[in-house]
């Protein structure tokens, strides 16, 4: 056997699976309960309201997705600068970040406080057509946004915890979060009928109780040390670096915004088409949902292990750490797409029963199966990029994926069979996904030939 074989299967050898794992189940865990507060907001509407109420929380929810899923660099930045530098044994300098992004997530968090009462009605004109979907839309996004500061605070906690390689918490987070907005739930919408403004009130009251379960694991389980300088707030390290990490930010900002046009166009789109393909896209969507975050969970260890590795300037764990992430994060993806297939009637029966609805979501439904296998990559890599801190690569692949693959598919589909628009919208969102997963494994695959998984394009900031 050569040199390079022998290599080649060594790297192979002991792969950190257990540590991968360790990381993933309770990021899977958390990450499943997030669009299953989705799920019951779509299932209790479905089941105690009407289709207007439905499709107005699929277009307020794109609203809200779009804000905190614009703004989720706060958890991703937090992870790849707080992983790196304790990986580089500067502790320090993971604190000092730490208290750039709370900075940041307050003034952000008021900022939004600020605008939303002109820019919500603003996005929903052009979301949807004059009429009771537009307002209740409206009302349902003026709610939840008033959870703004606490929702974007509980992003950098949870950055924090899995850049230190900590999932649990994050886990206990999300439940406590879930469970409350669950329970409020079927209070406010089963019980006393308020519709989409009683889901959006639910979901505000939880988001604040859960920034208070962030804070206080954060304080109780914290080093000594790493509450002292904390509380450092007037320090040099705190007052310089901030470019880099905007700049770090900005990447993913950008990335993150892509993504959201196309979200934000489907669900567009298919209120275009008419008002049961909206309803069937929302159900259909929380599918989607469903076996991304799970997917996430392996995505997540990869970002934490890819980090401190990075950190560590160890290349070649680096590469086993993503393989341990790769199989695992591909057999969800696939265990997700044999669920969907073998039940795809009882999960539609259990969203709703208004039956055009459902008959709609029947008639699409193959696109969502197939997309749990097919994504899984675009997934992983994600995690990696993030955790590595290429996060330039992360927005390129981003819009190319869109440029060059969605919004073509749906415009050629369109123009070939004007009739079959739905089936145009969620092929196109399918290989949309497929093309992020092929772009992104090229740059790992050209990153790596080229040896610049070290050569960050934004350093870790001084402490």
């Amino acid at each position: 056997m050569t040199d390079s074989a022998s290599g080649r299967w060594g790297m192979l050898r002991g792969l950190p699976h257990r540590r991968a794992f360790s990381l993933a189940w309770p990021a899977i865990l958390a990450n499943v309960t997030v669009p299953l507060v989705g799920l019951v907001d779509t299932a209790m509407l479905g089941h105690f309201a009407d289709a207007t109420s439905l499709g107005a929380v699929a277009l307020g929810s794109t609203v809200i997705g779009a804000v905190f899923w614009l703004l989720n660099f706060l958890r991703n930045g937090t992870t790849s600068f707080v992983g790196r530098a304790l990986g580089a044994g500067r502790i320090e300098a993971a604190v000092t970040h730490l208290q750039r992004a709370m900075l940041m997530a307050v003034g952000l968090g008021v900022g939004i406080l600020l605008v939303q009462w002109i820019a919500v009605p603003l996005v929903m004109g052009v979301l949807a057509p004059a009429g009771e979907v537009q307002s209740l839309a409206t009302d349902y996004a003026w709610i939840r946004l008033l959870a703004a500061p606490a929702t974007l605070l509980t992003l950098v906690a949870n950055g924090w915890f899995v850049g230190t390689g900590d999932t649990k918490r994050p886990l206990a987070i999300v439940a406590t979060v879930n469970v409350l907005n669950i329970g409020l739930d079927v209070l406010f919408v089963a019980g006393l009928g308020w519709g989409s403004s009683g889901a959006a009130g639910a979901s505000a009251i939880a988001e604040w109780a859960g920034v208070l379960v962030a804070g206080v694991l954060w304080w109780r389980f914290a080093a000594s040390e790493v509450r002292a300088d904390v509380r450092r707030w007037r320090h040099k390290g705190l007052r310089s670096g901030w470019m880099r990490v905007v700049a770090l930010n900005g990447w993913l900002f950008g990335r993150t915004a892509t993504l959201y046009v196309v979200l934000t166009f489907v669900t567009a789109y298919a209120a275009r088409v008419g008002e049961d393909v909206l309803a069937a896209t929302a159900v259909l969507m929380q599918f989607m949902y469903l076996s991304s975050y799970a997917q996430d969970g392996y995505a997540h260890a990869a970002e934490a292990m890819s980090s401190r590795e990075i950190g560590r300037g160890d290349i070649r764990e680096f590469h086993r750490a993503n393989l341990a992430a790769a199989l695992p994060a591909l057999a969800i993806g696939a265990c997700f797409t044999v669920l969907y297939l073998v039940a795809r009637d009882p999960l539609i029966s259990l969203m709703t029963d208004l039956e055009p609805v459902a008959a709609t979501a029947r008639e699409y439904f193959p696109w969502v199966i197939a997309l749990p296998l097919f994504s899984a990559f675009a997934y992983l890599f994600d995690g990696v990029f993030l955790g590595s801190g290429h996060t330039r690569a992360m927005l390129l692949t981003m819009v190319a994926s869109a440029a060059l693959v969605f919004f073509p598919l749906v415009w050629v589909g369109e123009a070939l069979v004007p009739d079959d628009r739905g089936h145009d919208l969620w092929r196109a969102f399918l290989f949309f996904n497929v093309a992020r997963g092929v772009f992104l494994g090229i740059a790992y695959a050209v990153t790596t030939r080229r040896g610049r998984w070290l050569e960050h394009e934004e350093p870790l900031p001084a402490a």
